[in-house]
């Protein structure tokens, strides 16, 4: 157990309690996202406020004097003169002048009538469908290489390990195993020029609440590992480090 890991978790431990194993933390990219009906809204920090208002007022400057000049730009342009001659159900709306807004026949909108052209909702159906076929497929790959990450919903206590996580907010760093609980740390330190971590905590589970902890069985994993609750439900964690992984799992079936 390297010192920068152990070091990290003092400030977090329960009186008596003992640290047993510290690692880094390799979140799994194939975990499902959390609802958002599920997520802790998050305050921003006064310097993403900052950067905000800044980009806010710098962004309204170069685009409100833009909106009078793209809407005349497209109002006079051939080709959209020419999709608006097109519509015989009705008669062009006048554009061109500042404020007034520009037709939006190209779009699939004629008239007063309000509809949509049957070629544009046949083509937006075969792009949500190729999009569906390539997100399963990526999904199925995923799996086949890495196995499933998560078993239970969200009102397990696999879900409710990963809700919590997440609404920890900031990246997930650090984890250990105590004599009591498994702890994940996450990073707080949003500084360009120190890196030093600052850590916080992310989520903490009783060891009572966990059944198991095992090694992935598949070797293109490295360094994942499976926790299992005491409801049945299991998530995938894991390391950058193999060695970090095994000794985690050794700790938790060794009693320590």
């Amino acid at each position: 157990m390297k010192p920068f890991y152990r070091d990290c978790f003092p400030p977090f431990l329960q009186p008596g309690e003992r640290l047993i194993i510290a690692s880094d933390y390799c979140h799994n990219a194939a975990l499902p996202f959390v609802p958002a009906e599920l997520r802790t809204p998050r305050t921003p920090s006064p310097l993403e406020q900052r950067v905000r208002g800044a980009l806010g007022n710098a962004l309204g400057k170069v685009t409100k004097p833009l909106g009078p000049a793209i809407n005349n730009r497209l109002a006079n342009n051939p080709v959209t003169r020419a999709v608006s001659g097109s519509a015989g159900n009705s008669a062009p709306r006048p554009v061109g002048r500042e404020g007034e807004t520009v037709a939006t026949y190209a779009a699939g909108d004629f008239g007063d009538n309000y509809g949509r052209r049957p070629d544009r909702d046949l083509s937006e159906a075969v792009f949500e469908l190729q999009d569906t076929i390539e997100d399963a497929a990526s999904d199925a790959i995923e799996h086949m290489m890495y196995g499933l990450p998560m078993e239970g919903g969200w009102s397990s206590m696999a879900g409710r390990f990963l809700v919590d996580l997440t609404n920890a907010g900031d990246e997930p760093r650090f984890q250990a195993l105590t004599d009591r609980r498994l702890i994940v740390l996450v990073n707080r330190n949003k500084s360009w020029l120190d890196g030093t971590p600052k850590c916080d905590l992310g989520v903490a589970v009783p060891r009572t609440n966990i059944a198991r902890v095992t090694a992935h069985s598949k070797a293109v994993t490295k360094g994942r590992f499976d926790v299992t609750f005491a409801d049945g439900s299991w998530i995938a964690l894991g390391s950058l480090h193999r060695e970090n992984m095994e000794g985690i799992v050794a700790a938790f079936h060794q009693g320590l």
